[in-house]
C-alpha cells in the first residue's frame, strides 16, 4: 500500500520536476507557476566597481492567478544610485564610478505573464507566452542603459517561447522597454546654492535573450526528493537608445553612437551582449537555489562591472494541494 503510494506521488510531482528543468536563473521560461501556488524567490547581484562592492537584494512574490497566467511582484533595494543626479550633470562626475552610494529603496516591479501556446508531449513541450512590465522605480538613474527592475519606471512587454526534450530545455525572450523620464534637480558645485531642475530622458531599449540548460543529474527519477542538478549558458542583450536631458532653458542631446565632447559612452545609445554560465539544484521538487557569473561576449553594459556574481534561493508554496 505504501510503496503504491509513493508511486501516484510521484507521478504527480514528475510533470513539476522536469519543468523544474526550464527554471533559468536570469530569464523566465514560457511555463507558468501553478494555478493557486506562491513562489517566493530571493536573488542578489553583486560586482565590485574600482574599490566599492554593488549590490541588488530582490525579493520576487509569484502567484498562480490561472493556469495561463502568472503574477509577479518585485520590490528590490540597491547601492546603484546617490540620491540626487551628479553634480553638474551630465558634463562632469557621469557616472559616478566608485563613490558612496547608499542603500535606497528603488521601487516595485510588476510583472504578468500569459502562456498562449502548449504542445506538449511524453519527455518534451514547446511552450510560448506574452508578458508586460510595469515598474515604478524613481531613481536618480546617470546612465543611458534603462533597465526597469532597478534604474527605471515605464513599461515594457515581449513574447517567450520555451522547448523542453528531455534533459535539454532552451528558452528565447525578445521584448521592449519604455522608460519613464526621471525629473530632479543636479546640486550645484557651489556649495550652499540651489539646485538646477532637471529632466533625464531615456531612449526606448530592446532586449533578448537566449537560455540553454542540461539536467546532469539523475538521469532517470525514482523519487521526487531526489536532487535535480543542471548546469546553464544564458545569453543576455540589449539595443537602447542615448540619453537626452533638459536642464532649466538649455537643452542637451547626445546622438546614438556619437561620442560626446567628454567620450562617455555611458550616455550613448549602444548594444551588448553578456554571457552568464550557471549551475542549479532543486531540492524536494521546491526548493531552488541557483548561481551564475555574468561576462561581456560583444560590447558591454555600463551599468555595472564584470564580473557580474548572481545568487537566487526559490521556494514554492501549494496550499490548495489535493490529497
Amino acid at each position: 500500500m505504501l510503496k503504491n503510494s509513493l508511486h501516484i506521488l510521484l507521478l504527480l510531482c514528475l510533470p513539476h520536476i522536469a519543468g523544474a528543468q526550464e527554471l533559468f536563473p536570469m530569464t523566465e521560461p514560457a511555463s507558468n507557476v501553478p494555478k493557486g501556488a506562491f513562489g517566493v524567490r530571493f536573488f542578489d547581484e553583486t560586482y565590485n566597481e574600482i574599490d566599492r562592492l554593488r549590490n541588488l537584494l530582490a525579493l520576487r512574490i509569484m502567484y498562480g492567478l490561472t493556469p495561463r497566467l502568472t503574477l509577479e511582484a518585485t520590490p528590490t533595494i540597491s547601492n546603484h544610485h546617490n540620491k540626487q543626479l551628479p553634480v553638474e550633470f551630465p558634463t562632469h562626475n557621469t557616472p559616478q564610478i566608485g563613490v558612496d552610494h547608499p542603500y535606497l529603496f528603488n521601487g516595485f516591479d510588476l510583472y504578468a505573464k500569459y502562456r498562449f501556446l502548449s504542445l506538449d508531449k511524453r519527455n518534451s513541450h514547446f511552450r510560448a507566452a506574452v508578458y508586460g512590465e510595469y515598474s515604478t522605480v524613481k531613481v536618480a538613474h546617470d546612465e543611458a542603459e534603462p533597465t526597469l527592475l532597478d534604474d527605471n519606471g515605464g513599461y515594457g512587454g515581449g513574447v517567450i517561447v520555451t522547448y523542453l526534450k528531455n534533459h535539454f530545455a532552451a528558452s528565447f525572450t525578445s521584448g521592449i522597454i519604455v522608460p519613464d523620464k526621471y525629473n530632479g534637480d543636479v546640486p550645484d558645485p557651489i556649495s550652499g546654492l540651489p539646485g538646477v531642475p532637471a529632466t533625464v530622458i531615456y531612449g526606448k531599449g530592446y532586449n533578448y535573450s537566449l537560455s540553454l540548460d542540461y539536467l546532469l543529474f539523475p538521469d532517470s527519477y525514482t523519487s521526487y526528493r531526489q536532487t535535480n542538478w543542471s548546469v546553464y549558458i544564458e545569453f543576455l542583450g540589449k539595443d537602447y537608445g542615448a540619453m537626452q536631458m533638459e536642464v532649466g532653458n538649455v537643452y542637451f542631446n547626445t546622438p546614438k553612437y556619437a561620442i560626446n565632447t567628454q567620450g562617455n559612452r555611458a550616455l550613448q545609445g549602444g548594444w551588448y551582449l553578456e554571457a552568464y554560465p550557471g549551475l542549479q539544484a532543486i531540492i524536494l521538487s521546491d526548493l531552488r537555489v541557483d548561481f551564475s557569473v555574468g561576462f561581456p561576449v560583444i560590447g558591454r553594459s555600463y551599468t555595472h562591472f564584470y564580473p557580474s556574481y548572481n545568487v537566487g534561493v526559490q521556494r514554492y508554496f501549494y496550499f490548495h494541494r489535493k490529497r
